[in-house]
This record gives C-alpha cells, structure tokens and sequence, in this order.
C-alpha cells in the first residue's frame, strides 16, 4: 500500500492499494476510487450500545471498506474536512485520546471508544472525546502545522484547547484543568488543559476550530 498527503493546509489523501489489499473511511470521506476496487458498507459497531458510541464520538455508524480486486494496483482518494494528520497506532499499543468526530480513515480496522472526560469539558473540548485503538495508521482531520510534543516522565505542558488535537490513551489520568484569570485576559480563555508526562501530545498552529 502506497500512501501519499497531497495539498499544504487543506490536505486529502492519496492512496494506492496493492491486490486484495483494503483500507477504511468514514462515510462522506470518499472522493473517487478507481474501477477494480470494490467499495462496500460497513456497520462500525454491531447492536444499539455501538451504534450510540459511534453517534456521540461525532462519527458516522456507517464505514466504507475498499479492496482492490484487481490484480494491477489501483488508486484512490479520501479527505476530511480540512486536513489530515497520520498516526501510526503501531507505535501507540495503548492508542490516542482524542476529539471527537476527528476521525477520516485508516489503513485497517480500528475501534472507536466513547471517553466521558469532565476535565475535557471545563477545558473546552468537550464532554465526549473518543479513543482511538488499533494496528495500523490512522488519519485525523486536523487543520494548520501539527506540533508534537515528546514529553518524559514528569514534563508539564499548558495547551489550548481549541489547539489541542490527541494524547497518548494513557495521559488521560494525568490530564487535568490549569485555570488562570491572566490566561482569560491575554485571549486564551479561562482554563488550559494541563497534561504530564511520559508520552506524546499532538497540538496545531491555529486555535480558531
């Protein structure tokens, strides 16, 4: 499978799937496929409890599943919203925490798991956020430069939450509120998301989302 980020800002995705290889996309994703892929839909979650965690993570419970019959490589291309950030999962066996409805697609099966967070929710994120675990590489819709933060054991960060894009699952616990009145005054709102280390935090250039 070749996989290619095509455009700055607003970026879609590229990708060229070998014989009887597959890759997954959130409904809507889609832009074009070409003829000798087969593209079929899938229920993401089976039963009520899936369906309703699909709804609050802000995702479709719908998932389109490509595989190229062909035996000549074919192509295809997907994109969120505005942009696209991978994540090799591989390299987080815990997974990433991140907000909800940020995920586009991924380059096999993933589970998608509903967080309920108040510190997420005084922080500006939201209530729900979504953790996001599997083999394989994930793309997010994020917008702007993506910043990562390798943090060590005891290292503190203060990040925006309208900047903030995914963790680590396992700094859920050592992610909490920082309020300050001076954070509200510069512009920054009233709280910062406070999050320790050891592990990775993806943040953007912009905070505007």
């Amino acid at each position: 499978m070749n996989v290619k980020l095509i455009g700055h800002d607003f970026k879609s995705l590229q990708v060229e799937l070998f014989h009887n290889e597959k890759f997954y996309c959130e409904k809507g994703a889609l832009i074009y496929y070409e003829e000798g892929i087969n593209s079929s839909i899938n229920v993401f979650d089976k039963g009520v409890a899936g369906m309703l965690k699909r709804k609050l993570t802000g995702e479709s419970i719908f998932q389109v599943e490509l595989c190229n019959t062909n035996v000549n490589p074919k192509k295809l291309m997907v994109a969120g919203r505005v942009g696209m950030l991978p994540v090799n999962l591989k390299n987080v066996p815990g997974g990433i925490i991140c907000k909800a409805g940020y995920y586009v697609a991924s380059s096999d099966k993933i589970d998608i798991d509903v967080k309920m967070n108040l510190t997420s929710l005084i922080g500006g994120t939201g209530l729900i956020m979504q953790k996001i675990t599997g083999y394989c590489t994930v793309f997010l819709d994020v917008i702007g430069t993506v910043v990562t933060l390798d943090l060590v054991a005891g290292q503190t960060v203060f990040v925006d939450e309208k900047s903030f894009i995914c963790m680590n699952a396992d700094m859920q616990n050592r992610m909490s509120s920082h309020f300050s009145g001076s954070n509200m005054l510069g512009g920054e709102g009233l709280t910062m998301l406070k999050i320790t280390g050891p592990g990775t935090v993806y943040v953007t250039s912009v905070n505007f989302r």
